[in-house]
């Protein structure tokens, strides 16, 4: 596995790669910390049987907070053992000046507003950050598919509209987005980077996002969108989360959904005290 750090290091693997291995291959984009989520994104990569490369970059362009910045978990050792137990093929581990050097100019992406409801308005600017720092490893990195997890369900859609823009505004070739289902441990909870902050407590409150989802798809069908909503929510805060937002969107977008569309998909967004967590899931009712 080739580890790099620098534009030149990264440079002179890929062409090492490209020589032993062809020119088409996979990216899994990752900020580390990585868990079996992770692991997932990889063993679907392998599969293509091209070259696999991946980031471990904070990106700090998509944090809003300082504090959380600060707070994000950092194991970089533990991660390139799990990326050398998975086969990727080169590791692009970089600071932020490297990608982001002085004479950089950010590219004007026109994310059609999907950057701006439910996760981006919690967090403002999140999204502008994601589609710059992957627009900018697409630029470092050119590949034939992209590894996108449907954990992050709302970044999805923003990088798909990304993609779009890069082959129909600016011409450039991209890669076809492959998505991955959410990771769950035995009891539903969603695996993420985050949950390294909760303590053994919180990591049992924060599953009753799971049993929330549970009880949403056994009555869902009997409620009224706003009703099942807000149940659902009480039945949230019971569990000692503080919830942001709860919304049912027609999947494969953010419009919000109606009876007769299909199966909805909830997204959520909550605390356990200090650690915010997200989940998504789609309910097909009885």
């Amino acid at each position: 596995m080739l580890v790099t750090r620098t534009l030149e290091e990264l440079r002179e693997a890929l062409a090492s790669l490209e020589s032993s291995k062809g020119k088409d291959g996979g990216l899994v984009p990752t900020m580390g910390a990585l868990h079996e989520g992770h692991g997932a994104l990889m063993r679907v990569a392998r599969l293509s049987k091209a070259w696999v490369a991946a980031t471990i970059f904070v990106n700090p362009l998509q944090f809003n907070r300082p504090d959380d910045l600060a707070r994000y978990p950092r194991r970089e050792e533990e991660d390139l053992r799990l990326l050398q137990e998975h086969g990727v093929d080169l590791v692009f581990a970089p600071s932020p000046e490297v990608v982001f050097p002085q004479d950089w100019v950010a590219p004007d992406l026109d994310l059609n507003g999907l950057d701006l409801p439910w996760e981006g308005a919690f967090r403002p600017g999140h999204f502008k950050g994601v589609a710059t720092v992957v627009s900018r490893l697409l630029d470092l990195i050119p590949c034939a598919n992209l590894y996108m997890g449907l954990k992050d369900y709302q970044q999805c859609l923003v990088v798909e509209r990304l993609l779009h823009l890069r082959k129909a505004m600016l011409g450039l070739p991209g890669p076809a987005m492959v998505q991955v289902p959410t990771v769950r441990d035995a009891d539903g909870l969603a695996l993420s980077s985050r949950n390294l902050l909760l303590t053994p407590d919180q990591l049992a409150r924060a599953k009753g996002i799971a049993r929330t989802w549970s009880w949403m798809k056994a009555h869902g069908q009997g409620l009224e969108p706003v009703a099942l909503i807000e149940r659902a929510l009480e039945r949230l805060t019971a569990e000692g989360l503080r919830n942001e937002y709860l919304a049912l969107v027609r999947d494969g977008s953010l419009d919000p959904w109606r009876r007769g569309d299909g199966a909805p998909r909830a997204l959520y967004a909550g605390w356990l005290d200090e650690v915010r967590l997200i989940d998504n899931e789609s309910l097909p009712f009885p």
